[in-house]
């Protein structure tokens, strides 16, 4: 017979090794299953969705602005002037893709310098310039010498604005209030001296304007920004730059290089967009786009993008304020809200959200 020790020795061992019936057991109880369900039942806690609000503020107050835009312009227009104002409607759909693809564009680019704290005033004009160029060069010779030609005129301005920055001290909003007047000579020689409102491109360009074209293009583009910001060096160095310059640079971020870069990334985007506008009806004229320095820096406060930029910044902002933005415009014009009142909602719009989001230690401006 057994002693009791010995008993008690084969009852260890027993618990001390169990039976591949019960791992098994055990690690079903914890599978792929059980590990969704514990990560959202944690996400949900009082705790944890304090945390998670306090810490994405601005970007969900930035995804209730849209929710709030779709719901008021998706049942007042209707109400006020009959089905035909209703913005979902295959040809308002259709309208309302085209206007936001060359915003989208335009955003997009901007996140990358706006993410330094940085900011350009002469979008507008650039882009104005770039079309009218894109045209008359296209008209003469060729579609890819006119898109070549305007994106190393958009690297020209790059490096300028980044080497200026740099080496004379300036805001490179300064440097961008210089590139505003030089393009906006330029409109006035290639438009006004000219005697013309708008130029025509001879070429046929349709298959850019067709919708499933512009969805396709907006995807794509979105996919090479998010990649560049989120797993390059590009996308980290511009986040540290804004949250504290002097910071990056002792860690080792070269700041003239990453402020060319993320210019250089920035006057493509802008290229790509003055193609895209011209797209829109086959031409350009010189009122197109003056308010597009304002429009994309609303749009990307519509999106809780810090003004000062910083590691808070994200492509988030670009993609919910350039369609809270447009449905925002599209809506008020379905309403019959005439065009000096829209203006004025948008800059009441902006000012709230520069008041509510742009206060910085030390009352300092952004770079």
């Amino acid at each position: 017979m057994e002693n009791k020790e010995d008993k008690v020795e084969k009852l260890e061992t027993v618990v001390a090794e169990p039976s591949e019936g019960s791992v098994a057991v055990a690690a079903k109880k914890i599978g792929f299953g059980q590990k969704i369900a514990n990560a959202f039942k944690k996400f949900f806690t009082r705790e944890h969705l304090k945390e998670f609000a306090k810490k994405h503020i601005y970007d969900i107050c930035a995804l209730g602005g849209l929710v709030v835009c779709l719901i008021i312009f998706t049942i007042i227009p209707p109400i006020i002037n009959g089905p035909r104002a209703n913005i979902w409607r295959p040809i308002s759909v259709k309208t309302l893709i085209s206007q936001v693809s060359v915003y989208f564009i335009l955003a997009l680019g901007a996140v990358f310098i706006y993410l330094m704290g940085c900011m350009d005033i002469s979008v507008g004009y650039q882009v104005g310039v770039f079309g009218a160029v894109f045209i008359l060069v296209t008209n003469s010779s060729n579609l890819i010498a006119a898109l070549l030609l305007i994106v190393i005129m958009g690297l020209a301005c790059a490096v300028f604005n980044a080497f200026v920055g740099a080496y004379v001290k300036l805001p490179t909003v300064m440097s961008s209030v210089i590139l505003m007047q030089l393009f906006n000579g330029a409109l006035l020689s290639i438009f006004d001296d000219k005697g013309i409102n708008d130029l025509v491109l001879s070429t046929d360009i349709s298959i850019i304007s067709s919708t499933w074209f512009r969805v396709v293009a907006l995807v794509v583009l979105a996919l090479i920004a998010f990649y560049l910001l989120t797993f390059t060096k590009i996308g980290k160095r511009s986040r540290a730059i804004g949250a504290n310059k002097r910071a990056a640079d002792l860690a080792g971020a070269n700041l003239l290089a990453t402020r060319i870069v993320c210019y250089c990334i920035f006057s493509v985007f802008l290229c790509l967009g003055a193609v895209m506008l011209i797209a829109k009806s086959n031409s350009i004229a010189s009122s197109d786009t003056i308010t597009y320095q304002m429009d994309i820096m609303i749009m990307l406060l519509m999106g809780g993008m810090p003004l000062s930029g910083g590691m808070k910044g994200k492509l988030f902002n670009a993609i919910i304020g350039t369609f809270t933005y447009v449905l925002l415009s599209r809506g008020l014009s379905a309403c019959s809200v005439p065009t000096a009142y829209i203006m004025l909602v948008k800059s009441l719009v902006f000012v709230v959200i520069v008041c509510l989001t742009c206060r910085k230690p030390g009352n300092l401006l952004p770079r």
